[in-house]
């Protein structure tokens, strides 16, 4: 009988354990984090200095990313910060139109196009980070790049400023956040 109870038992322990095993994480592959960090940083020139005049109005807060540990929570946040970033610029990109032309951007179309394209794979593998609560830290930001981008002559410093702190957000995760980040291994 003993034995029997000792038997059910630690069948009832490998189960949790595969159970527990077979939860998704919901992670971001390093390697895609830095192929858009690279796509962003060569998809335009420097920061225009016409522009500088907007940077009290286009400030990223720096307190959406949680202290640098590698912390179950502070990794969800780090990554939270990164999907919610990409996920608002994506709707943004959507939403308004790229100022070209004079006095607009000179910004790549083929790598503006594969930016997209890695920043969907991103969003798409990033997904379910989009239930984590974060009190809407990063709402004022977005609205406030909004409202520059709604100002026909100043959209080219919306997206610019965008661009500016996307990499910063990509930069951070990379950096200072790269443990709760996946990464093949080199085989």
């Amino acid at each position: 009988m003993m034995l029997s109870s000792v038997f059910v038992l630690l069948l009832q322990v490998c189960s949790l354990r595969l159970m527990v095993g077979a939860v998704p994480t919901c992670q971001l592959q390093g390697e895609l984090v830095l192929s858009t960090h690279h796509l962003l940083s060569d998809l335009g020139g420097t920061f225009p200095v016409h522009c500088l005049q907007y940077k009290h109005n286009i400030s990223f807060p720096g307190s959406a990313f949680p202290a640098a540990t590698a912390s179950h929570p502070q990794c969800r946040q780090a990554l939270w910060v990164v999907y919610e970033s990409l996920r608002e610029a994506g709707l943004m990109f959507e939403d308004h139109g790229l100022p070209v032309g004079e006095g607009g951007l000179t910004w790549d179309e083929k790598k503006l196009e594969d930016f997209r394209n890695v920043q969907d794979r991103l969003l798409e593998e990033g997904s379910c980070l989009s239930r984590v609560d974060a009190s809407g830290v990063l709402s004022p930001y977005f609205r406030n790049v909004t409202a520059v981008l709604q100002q026909q002559d100043a959209a080219d410093c919306g997206w610019t400023s965008l661009r500016r702190d996307l990499l910063w957000v990509l930069k951070s995760a990379l950096q200072t956040h790269k443990g709760c980040l996946t990464w093949r291994k080199a085989n």
